[in-house]
């Protein structure tokens, strides 16, 4: 009999996934949710909304349930504190982090190691320039300040709250606690006051247009990241085997996204299925 092939991700990786799927195949993984997600899915009114919590928490348990050899409707967390889910027994050494933002969603997969990871839909509307000074550190607000443009003050806004967002996340903190953590540039991320003693590895991530996102880990490196695009059946999962050296690729992001659901895999490098 052969041996089934280790799953563990060389660094993380991470799946983009399209929420607004088919209702076929949101009847498929709805089926995998527990009472729990089935609860919270229920108490939404917006039935966009509803459809868009059914999809993402049905799609990570297709994806997990890979990493850890058992069936999706099998797979089951446990919660911290402040809501960061955690597998237990011969499941722990497994991290992730799921994030939602309108039609998209990102699950970071990791092997060993905390990991967070974070998406932001960019709007217009917020006052970013009157919100960043309010919240965030001087010389990142003066860096969302510097904008003319109101769509470039809010991106760069949304910018700095994903990398923050992506490091309480892993740590399992809350959002609060983060705000003031100087995440002006991504790379070494050093905790300050609730989150002193902590550190990160910050890294931006491909995203769809009109999105920005990061990824937070702990350790001294991550490794390699893996780009997939979540689809269903399985077989027809993608991998786009780049290697980020720590910021997206050059050039237009928007070229990145050639899929129907807006994958983040990248246009070129060489691509199989997993």
């Amino acid at each position: 009999m052969r041996a089934r092939p280790d799953p563990t991700p060389p660094g993380a990786d991470i799946w983009h996934i399209g929420l607004d799927v088919d209702n076929e195949t949101a009847d498929v993984v709805a089926a995998l949710l527990d009472a729990d997600e089935r609860r919270r899915a229920g108490g939404l009114r917006d039935p966009v909304a509803a459809h868009r919590f059914v999809v993402a928490h049905g799609a990570a348990r297709t994806v997990l349930a890979r990493y850890l050899g058992t069936p999706g409707e099998a797979v089951h967390w446990a919660r911290g504190p402040n809501g960061k889910p955690f597998f237990e027994g011969e499941w722990s050494r497994w991290q992730w982090s799921l994030s939602r933002s309108g039609g998209h969603a990102l699950l970071a997969v990791r092997g060993t190691g905390a990991v967070g990871v974070d998406l932001e839909q960019v709007r217009d509307g917020p006052p970013a320039t009157a919100l960043a000074t309010r919240f965030l550190p001087a010389e990142e607000a003066a860096a969302v300040a510097r904008h003319t443009a109101p769509y470039a003050r809010s991106a760069t806004y949304h910018r700095l709250l994903s990398r923050k967002e992506a490091c309480v996340k892993a740590s399992g903190g809350r959002f609060l606690e983060g705000l003031r953590l100087r995440v002006l540039v991504p790379g070494t991320v050093e905790g300050t006051g609730l989150l002193a003693g902590q550190r990160w590895l910050v890294r931006d991530l491909p995203a769809p247009p009109g999105y920005v996102a990061a990824l937070a880990t702990t350790g001294a490196r991550l490794g390699r990241l893996r780009l997939f695009e979540w689809d269903w059946p399985p077989e027809r999962w993608r991998e786009g085997a780049a290697i980020l050296p720590g910021q997206p690729p050059g050039g237009d992001l928007a070229d990145a996204y050639r899929s129907r659901h807006g994958s983040p895999v990248p246009s070129r490098g060489p691509r199989g299925n997993r």
